[in-house]
């Protein structure tokens, strides 16, 4: 049978990406604890990010994560909760809070290292069954999007009708 998202085209993106990063978390979170990681898949970029770049305020890990202050706060607690960071007050700026990575949390950490290993190789292997330049139009499709966002896409293409390049938009491949 023809899947039924497939039918609808390109106006189905989100969701195509959305049931690929999907798929992608729930391996994840199904074979991390087999190498005895804890974390959450999506939490690991947090907790990587915190390592490299020390303690760090909710709002400059989403700016460094790309990703929205309400998810990253829910991030924050669940790895919190796991006792692999620690929130405290700023002492440069009460009105701060800092996060920082706890030495359960650097343990952690050794664990997530050895295991990306094996993620990116698996990562590889289903980028390369797509063709040889999927992570790079992976990226040129991120970058597109940050240059012209998709609100003004839909804005641009409502008002005349026609899909259209926007200026500056990478070539794919």
């Amino acid at each position: 049978m023809t899947d039924f998202i497939q039918q609808q085209g390109p106006a189905f993106l989100a969701h195509l990406l959305r049931r690929l990063a999907d798929d992608l978390v729930q391996g994840a979170a199904e074979w991390y604890p087999t190498v005895g990681v804890e974390a959450p898949p999506r939490t690991i970029s947090t907790l990587l990010a915190l390592d490299e770049h020390g303690p760090l305020a909710v709002t400059e890990l989403s700016g460094l994560l790309r990703q929205s202050h309400p998810l990253v706060i829910v991030w924050i607690k669940e790895l919190g909760r796991l006792s692999l960071v620690t929130s405290h007050t700023d002492p440069a700026d009460r009105r701060r809070t800092l996060v920082r990575v706890t030495a359960k949390g650097r343990d952690e950490l050794a664990r997530i290292r050895a295991a990306l290993v094996v993620m990116e190789r698996a990562s590889s292997e289903l980028l390369a069954s797509a063709g040889p330049d999927s992570l790079r139009m992976l990226w040129a499709l991120e970058r597109n999007g940050r240059s012209l966002p998709f609100l003004q896409r839909l804005q641009r293409n409502a008002d005349d009708g026609s899909p259209q390049a926007a200026p500056g938009d990478e070539p794919t491949v």
